[in-house]
């Protein structure tokens, strides 16, 4: 694909997603397809919540062209998965569907994206590390990262601009890595920057329109997908993946072994994220998302570091993100504390 041709296809996403959320907002308005905000909202007024349909069908038209022009099966594979998740994630944005279908899905998706596309004997960790790991062991462990990374993405859509700004900065993180030996999918990546770009226009502070489940369950699942496909001929290091989604992965694991660790239903919507958390102590959203932003553009600095040095770059990179974690969490404690 030519360079005109990219950027064109990239103003088309964004273009799609900007004008798409315009219609649906007002579409859904019509027909009462609205969050209405209850005790674990964040919001205080009902907004619509199908924003993510813009967002996928801007995405799928460069997928398609994308390949048709590089016949990249994994492009293919990943589409034809993704549309259940979509298709699932929408029915349950109309009407509630069970936890248990729900799960089911994710499941014969996830494992069917590994067993079709395929998983080598060993993964490069980072540039110059490379580690067999046994198929009994690599795909089970790929198909929870994938379930894992798609929830903990659709849990952490809860307020404003977060999930858009996080696939942004996931979105060039793998568009680089990819870039090498997957052309296809590193512009499929590069696409969901876009896209997501439009919906913020819409989903920035207050927010007009919301992902809803439809949007943020791809999301997740391309997040999780595409850096396994990269780690299979060493284009992208096993790390830079999980730490390009970090403040997502995060949040979302540190507040689900909190959870559990005080006994709590970890599968019921709850307010107790560290972004809900800042939120409660009387920030506004823009106040938490550029926390969030910042946090987000310091894990992509640290994936594109994983991607391209060596062990000790690679150290400080994780490092970095980590401290961002205990960052922000030092902050939301210490909100807490003087507000009680």
């Amino acid at each position: 694909m030519s360079l005109s041709l990219r950027l064109g296809l990239w103003a088309v996403a964004f273009v799609v997603a900007l004008l798409g959320c315009s219609y649906l907002r007002s579409f859904a308005i019509r027909r009462s397809l609205v969050d209405v905000p209850n005790e674990r909202s964040l919001h205080a007024v009902p907004v619509p919540r199908i924003g993510g349909v813009a967002l996928c069908v801007a995405v799928w038209v460069c997928a398609a062209a994308a390949f048709v022009a590089t016949r990249e099966r994994e492009i293919l594979v990943w589409l034809l998965l993704a549309i259940p998740v979509f298709v699932v994630g929408l029915v349950d944005d109309l009407r509630p569907v069970s936890a248990g279908v729900r799960f089911g899905l994710q499941l014969a998706v996830a494992t069917a994206f590994v067993v079709v596309v395929g998983l080598p004997g060993s993964f490069c960790f980072w540039p110059g590390v490379t580690v067999a790991v046994p198929a009994l062991l690599s795909y089970p462990l790929a198909v929870v990262w994938i379930v894992g990374v798609l929830n903990i993405y659709n849990f952490m859509d809860g307020m404003d601009g977060i999930a858009a700004v996080q696939a942004m900065g996931a979105g060039v993180a793998l568009s680089i890595g990819l870039s090498a030996n997957h052309t296809g999918l590193s512009f499929v990546a590069a696409s969901f920057v876009a896209a997501a770009a439009g919906f913020f226009v819409h989903n920035a502070p207050k927010a007009r329109i919301f992902l809803g489940d439809a949007g943020s369950t791809v999301l997740g699942f391309t997040f999780a997908t595409f850096p396994l496909v990269g780690s299979g001929d060493g284009s992208i290091p096993v790390l830079a993946g999980p730490v390009a989604l970090a403040p997502f992965l995060l949040d979302g694991t540190f507040t689900l072994l909190r959870r559990a660790r005080r006994g709590e239903k970890v599968w019921q919507a709850h307010r107790t994220h560290l972004y809900q958390r800042a939120v409660a102590t009387g920030l506004t959203h823009g106040d938490v998302l550029m926390r969030y932003a910042c946090w987000t553009a310091v894990s992509l600095g640290a994936s594109i570091a994983i991607q391209r040095g060596s062990g000790a770059v690679v150290l400080a990179a994780v490092g970095a993100v980590l401290l961002g974690l205990f960052l922000v969490w030092r902050w939301v404690l210490a909100r807490e504390a003087r507000r009680s």
